[in-house]
């Protein structure tokens, strides 16, 4: 039994008759606001209806007939409100019970487990991969693993944007300048400084003189035709198209091979041209879709003013189209029960469209589709953009942040080489970025400052992986181990402030990963994860282990190592992976 589980035995123990009037008990319970005050509260507002008197005399009354005993220590009347602490050593040996088993984490468990695609990532080829991207990448990912906890069977997929006129440009621009070899390395990054250098020739500016416009337009028409010889497979364009293409796949896997991301599935928007057209006439003959102006269209009153265009009026498909084809090929060909797309909060009136458009199809699958939008990565100028180059490629991001880790790691005095070294490098330095990434919530703006993100002190994920490295050096220097359910019966002198604090929050561990799958939020996660770091620095300042003897320091390593195993676990959630030396 849980000291939650004890706690509502106890009530409905002292309650009798009258706890069957009141439902479900566990759901009156909460935390109170300081560790002072008990370790869970029960608000006695809903017994006033039951015993025609007021909250605070009820509290009064019940809290001479709730038994202690167990791993309820004391009971003490607050207001309105009974306070419940846990016996400390009690509460330790079942954490450390139920983490050693896993079942604290079980708990984390829904009992409803569904089939869900998570998409995300969703790269553009022929254009820089830069630092912005990287919080879809820390997001889809963190997403995965947290559904996973839940219980859920997911399935990871990514969805390239390998086709149109953004890429038609950038061939645009190798053609006419065929003296600019490709390096050997960092290709997709070079093609992205193409894409750039082509988006600037063909800009358009606001006092262009007649004649300048004529011929920007006159080089723009050259771009359309690169994209028709893509789209009726020209083989000058087509060998092209697919060599440039490969080039950007490859460092696109170097990349998630980097950060630690995996994918199932792999969807192209090139694949979704030809089901797209088959869609649109099929929709279009069934009266769905309608015929505007030369295009085709798909009403959407009264749910939405502004019509979905499904087909331009030179025949050529949309954004919207692929999307329509990618979900059906989704539910239709994974068996999925929910699908998840994450991306940008600047696509949210498309997503709208799109969900509304499957509706108006009679798709019944609509009503299990998600956005799961998030804010922009912003520098501190401003913000980022591939168009006008002012992106950070992440290439040049990773040699700058491994680079400030290895500094980092020489003035510590580390002496790990070799493969151990660049392993440990590599964890730090995708800690930092990704834990910079989604310790803010989905709603708000990143602000990207990277000496920030790479200090060992403060909310970062430098701090947090220093926090670990820190326990197992407990361990080291203390020579045992110990075994989480060997089970402890006593510890005198356990119980103190920051020890009852770090206990506690351990215990808030399942509910934790339930808030941040239900709101699809990591932010959560890793606000949890740091506070576990940040209890466990006041209860190793105020705590001493290694100086305490027998049973309580016994008790100490084991809170130490429950606090390990819980940390490294919300971490894993969050696609960080541990070092055990810093």
């Amino acid at each position: 039994m849980s000291f939650h589980e004890a706690v509502v035995a106890a009530l409905t123990h002292a309650l009798g008759s009258e706890a069957e009037k009141l439902g479900d008990l566990s759901r009156m319970l909460s935390s109170p606001p300081k560790p002072e005050m008990g370790d869970l509260a029960f608000g006695c507002f809903a017994l006033a209806r039951v015993f025609k008197k007021a909250p605070v005399e009820i509290a009064a009354d019940l809290v001479a007939k709730v038994q202690s005993g167990g791993l309820i220590e004391k009971v003490q009347a607050a207001g309105p409100f009974l306070n419940f602490y846990a016996d400390p050593v009690g509460l330790l040996d079942w954490v450390a019970r139920n983490i050693h088993s896993g079942e604290l984490y079980a708990m984390a468990r829904t009992d409803k487990p569904e089939r869900v695609m998570v998409e995300f990532s969703q790269p553009n080829t022929h254009k820089t991969f830069h630092v912005g991207h990287l919080r879809n990448v820390a997001l889809g990912d963190a997403l995965v693993r947290i559904q996973r906890e839940r219980g859920h069977t997911v399935v990871p997929v990514n969805y390239y944007g390998d086709f149109g006129i953004d890429v038609a440009k950038c061939l645009w621009w190798l053609r006419n300048h065929p003296e600019n070899e490709a390096p050997e390395v960092n290709r997709a990054a070079w093609l992205g400084d193409a894409y750039t250098a082509a988006n600037q020739a063909l800009k358009i500016a606001k006092d262009a003189s007649e004649s300048e416009v004529k011929e920007k337009r006159a080089l723009l028409t050259e771009v359309r035709e690169i994209l028709a010889g893509m789209e009726e497979h020209e083989p000058e364009v087509t060998h092209r198209y697919q060599q440039t293409r490969q080039w950007c796949l490859d460092d696109f896997a170097e990349v998630y091979r980097w950060l630690g991301v995996e994918f199932e599935h792999d969807f192209f928007e090139s694949e979704m041209e030809q089901p797209a057209n088959i869609l649109v006439d099929q929709y279009l003959e069934q009266g769905v879709f309608k015929v505007d102006d030369g295009a085709v269209i798909c009403p959407l009153q009264p749910k939405i003013k502004t019509p979905a265009m499904v087909r331009k009026s030179d025949g050529s498909s949309l954004y919207m189209t692929w999307d329509l084809a990618l979900a059906s090929a989704k539910f239709d060909g994974y068996g999925i029960e929910r699908s998840l797309y994450v991306v940008g909060t600047e696509q949210k009136f498309h997503f709208q469209q799109l969900f509304a458009t499957l509706e108006k199809m009679g798709y019944a699958r609509a009503k299990d589709c998600r956005h799961v939008s998030y804010e922009l990565v912003m520098l501190p100028e401003g913000k980022m953009s591939s168009r006008n180059g002012t992106a950070v490629p992440l290439h040049q991001l990773r040699e700058t942040v491994s680079q400030a880790i290895e500094t980092r790691m020489d003035e510590s005095g580390r002496t790990a080489e070799g493969e151990e070294r660049a392993e440990a490098i590599r964890r730090i330095s995708v800690a930092c970025l990704k834990y910079g990434m989604l310790s803010v919530g989905n709603t708000k703006r990143v602000i990207f400052k990277l000496e920030d993100w790479v200090n060992p002190e403060g909310d970062t994920g430098a701090y947090l992986l220093y926090s670990l490295a820190r326990i197992s050096g407990v361990f080291r220097k203390s020579g045992v181990d110990v075994d989480l359910g060997a089970g402890l019966s006593q510890a005198e002198g356990f119980g103190e402030g920051a020890e009852r604090a770090l206990l506690a929050h351990l215990l808030k561990y399942p509910s934790v990963v339930i808030r941040s799958e239900e709101s699809l939020d990591p932010s959560i996660v890793a606000g949890y994860v740091y506070e576990c770091a940040r209890l466990f620095s006041r209860f190793y300042a105020n705590c001493p282990i290694l100086r305490s003897e027998g049973d309580l320091r016994t008790a100490r390593l084991m809170l130490g190592r429950a606090t390990e195993s819980v940390m490294t676990r919300g971490l894993g959630l969050l696609g960080i992976e541990t070092v055990s030396t810093m």
